[in-house]
C-alpha cells in the first residue's frame, strides 16, 4: 500500500563519481553506488544527513551544496560541513542550510533541484569525487510563522568554508 501525506524525508544515493586514478570513471554523476543522502526540510531549512560506506579509508571530505541539477549545469556552489572517513571508509554528517542562505545567489526561493559534491578540498579529486544528485526542495520566500533555527545552524555558521561560482570539481572557490 503507498503512503499517503507529506514525505517527511527523501533518500538519495551517495556515488563514487571520478578521481585522479580514474576510479568511478568520467565526472558524469554516475558510479558505484557507496551511501546514501537523506534531506528534508525542518523549519524552512534544509537538512542533510550523509552516509557513506566506502569512501577513501581516514579521509577527509569538504561537503559543497552545488546550485543545479549536474556538474554542467551548475550555477555556484557554498560548503556546509565537513565529513571524515574512519580506517574502513565509512563515515556519517549531519549538515544544516540555513533558511537565510538558501534564498541568496546561486540559490534561492521557489523548487530547487541541486546536488551535492564532496571532495577533500574545491578542484582537488585527489581523495576522490563523491556526488549526490537530485536534492529536490522548496524554499519559501519567507520563513513561516514561528520557524525556529535547527540547533545545527550554530555549526554551518562556525564552518569556514568557500563559496565559487561554478562546481566545485572544477570550479574557482574563493575563501568566505
Amino acid at each position: 500500500m503507498p503512503i499517503v501525506g507529506p514525505i517527511k524525508e527523501t533518500n538519495v544515493p551517495i556515488v563514487y563519481d571520478s578521481d585522479s586514478r580514474g576510479l568511478g570513471g568520467p565526472s558524469d554523476m554516475n558510479g558505484p553506488q557507496i551511501g546514501i543522502t537523506a534531506y528534508s526540510e525542518p523549519s524552512d531549512n534544509l537538512h542533510l544527513q550523509i552516509n557513506v560506506e566506502f569512501a577513501l579509508p581516514s579521509t577527509r571530505y569538504e561537503v559543497f551544496l552545488v546550485a543545479g541539477p549536474s556538474h554542467a549545469l551548475a550555477s555556484g556552489f557554498i560548503g556546509v560541513g565537513v565529513l571524515t572517513t574512519n580506517g574502513a571508509g565509512a563515515g556519517v554528517g549531519t549538515f544544516t542550510v540555513p533558511h537565510a542562505t538558501l534564498l541568496t545567489a546561486p540559490f534561492g526561493a521557489g523548487y530547487r533541484t541541486d546536488h551535492i559534491d564532496m571532495l577533500r578540498a574545491a578542484g582537488d579529486l585527489t581523495a576522490g569525487f563523491l556526488v549526490t544528485g537530485a536534492v529536490n526542495y522548496f524554499v519559501c520566500s519567507q520563513r513561516e510563522k514561528g520557524g525556529a533555527d535547527h540547533p545545527g545552524i550554530a555549526a554551518f555558521e562556525a564552518h569556514k568554508g568557500v563559496v565559487g561560482k561554478a562546481d566545485p570539481a572544477g570550479a574557482h572557490p574563493e575563501a568566505r
